[in-house]
């Protein structure tokens, strides 16, 4: 097994933060924009609970969904009771499936949390029929958001206390996720705008991160965790409005790929 995000602890308060299906509408675009219709083969890595294998489901296509985390695998069994998903308990980077097998890989929020990152993308682009569609979803945020300010002011805090790599290993940034990906040569199709994500105040957001629901402190040990979590408490109320109110992220963002014809 590789390194990886085990998000099992988190499993009935994800749909909370990810919401618990794709929008019909954002469902409906992203089925158009891969040419996909009833009896399409889709394979959805890192499937959470089910939140994009289910839009998918409504629509006849047939979807694979692996997840390696057992908790969450049960709340993705409970969502897809019933729908044509086959549930499968697995890592991205070694996916049990033919070559040349599906038509379209979703990989929704997932690879800032994967170490094996490009691996997986080469699992992707291997398991995609020519022609196929690789539809990726980027939600980590930009330097420009202030949940994301926040979260990198706790990085430093934790580096500075002598946590070297203190964050779960994965993707920084949608950049190099395209960038790799026009590597296995997949050319760039479309952008299909996510909407934002669910909003909520600042006050909220570090006390979620105090919690230990956010993943990137889980990996950080318990003294040092909470010493620097409370300079970030005391940080955040001298340089923000702790009632701001802002989406996390401001905009979410699907980018559609499509593998080249034999």
């Amino acid at each position: 097994m590789t390194e990886r995000v085990d998000f099992s602890s988190n499993a009935t308060i994800y749909d909370r933060r990810h919401g618990a299906i794709l929008a019909p509408e954002v469902a409906r675009a992203l089925a158009a924009l891969a040419a996909l219709e009833s009896g399409s083969r889709v394979l959805d890595i890192g499937a959470g609970t089910g939140r994009v294998a289910t839009a998918f489901a409504s629509f006849g296509c047939r979807v694979v969904a692996l997840e390696p985390a057992v908790k969450m695998l049960g709340e993705l069994q409970r969502k897809v009771a019933g729908q044509p998903v086959r549930v499968v308990a697995g890592e991205g980077a070694r996916l049990p499936f033919p070559r040349s097998f599906f038509d379209a890989v979703v990989l929704a929020r997932v690879l800032y949390v994967m170490a094996d990152w490009q691996a997986v993308l080469r699992e992707a682009h291997d398991a995609l029929k020519p022609g196929g569609y690789i539809l990726h979803e980027w939600g980590n945020g930009d330097a420009r958001e202030t949940w994301v300010h926040v979260r990198e002011r706790l990085r430093t805090l934790f580096q500075e206390a002598g946590v070297e790599h203190p964050f779960h290993p994965g993707a920084r940034t949608e950049a190099d996720v395209d960038a790799h990906l026009e590597h296995l040569g997949v050319i760039r199709s479309a952008v299909l705008p996510g909407g934002p994500g669910p909003s909520l105040t600042l006050r909220q957001f570090v006390e979620r991160i105090v919690s230990g629901e956010f993943s990137y402190v889980w990996n950080v040990p318990s003294a040092v965790r909470e010493r620097c979590l409370m300079q970030l408490s005391q940080w955040c109320d001298h340089t923000f409005d702790p009632e701001q109110s802002f989406p996390m992220p401001r905009e979410l963002q699907w980018t559609i790929f499509r593998k080249k014809d034999a």
